[in-house]
């Protein structure tokens, strides 16, 4: 097959399965046919992704060739590239964000090789940080990746909804201060209080999450998911998930993957954060790195 006749053909498969069917597939498509149990809970999904047994959520062969590319070479083996093709789709039919109006931004298309993120070090936290508003985030998460019928607010009101830059300077400040309380509540329960996250210490703490009685297979899946989702936390690459990081985390879930009118509402309901923490807990760049970078740039590109 040359060149030519693959984007083409790739075109044409892309053109004919919509951009709806696509988001489908890369989120809705694992949710509905996922094996195993949530282990516990966890702010990556209650128990570290669908199907804990299985180590990703996502397992090889529901990947194999979702979007339909049957005419792709040896398609079982080629899920992850599969999986690359519908993420970059899915991400350019928008992730508009509405009602809060913070400032668009236009991030490259995904690929395999995605490269750090050029965000410097947010800085220690204050080691007086109170850690109130982060236990109460992460036992809300827990909720969330247990009952359908739960979901988590970051900001109440706002003080002039119809002021869409004050809106945005008020997300910002709210999802700011929950990030750093949380990352605080981390540092004391599971780290060291030195006002630093690093990799051990996340996953400390969730792996902490896991039942007694959990089984040493079980453990070590749970900890390489652990360690996927904190190296997507981390777009620097630094080795620290620093406030900022953790604040655009946050943002992320709040980013609608069905709606785009809901975007950003300041609310995070069940449904959203199951379908980011699956993707979060892969080891392959997908959807989630593409958002937490916007949601990142967004939040503080601007009047720092």
């Amino acid at each position: 097959m040359t060149g030519q006749d693959f984007w083409q053909k790739l075109g044409n498969t892309f053109q004919q399965i919509g951009y709806g069917l696509t988001q489908t597939a890369i989120t809705g498509f694992a949710l509905k046919n996922r094996i195993g149990c949530c282990h516990g809970p966890s702010i990556f999904c209650g128990g570290f992704g669908y199907g804990v047994r299985e180590g990703i959520g996502i397992p090889s062969y529901m990947m194999a060739d979702p979007l339909g590319f049957s005419w792709l070479p040896n398609p079982i083996f080629s899920y992850n590239i599969n999986n690359s093709y519908g993420n970059i789709l899915a991400y350019q039919s928008g992730l508009n964000f509405a009602p809060i109006q913070l400032p668009q931004i236009t991030i490259p298309p995904l690929t395999q090789n995605l490269q750090p993120a050029a965000n410097e070090y947010a800085g220690d936290l204050d080691l007086n940080q109170e850690t109130n508003a982060g236990q109460a985030f992460d036992e809300a998460t827990n909720k969330l990746g247990e009952n359908d019928s739960e979901s988590y607010t970051i900001i109440d009101e706002f003080s002039d909804p119809d002021n869409a830059e004050k809106c945005a300077d008020e997300y910002k400040s709210s999802v700011s201060s929950i990030a750093k309380s949380y990352a605080a509540f981390i540092d004391k329960i599971s780290g060291n209080c030195d006002g630093k996250v690093t990799a051990k210490e996340f996953v400390k703490h969730e792996i902490s999450k896991l039942p007694s009685d959990t089984g040493s297979l079980e453990k070590s899946q749970a900890i390489s998911m652990a360690q996927n989702a904190f190296k997507k936390i981390d777009i620097n690459g630094d080795g620290y998930a620093d406030w900022k990081e953790l604040s655009a985390t946050i943002a992320a879930f709040d980013t609608s993957t069905a709606n785009q009118s809901d975007s950003l509402n300041a609310q995070i309901n069940a449904e959203d954060y199951k379908k980011w923490s699956a993707l979060l807990a892969q080891s392959v760049p997908n959807q989630f790195d593409v958002t937490i970078r916007k949601t990142y740039t967004q939040l503080f590109s601007t009047k720092e």
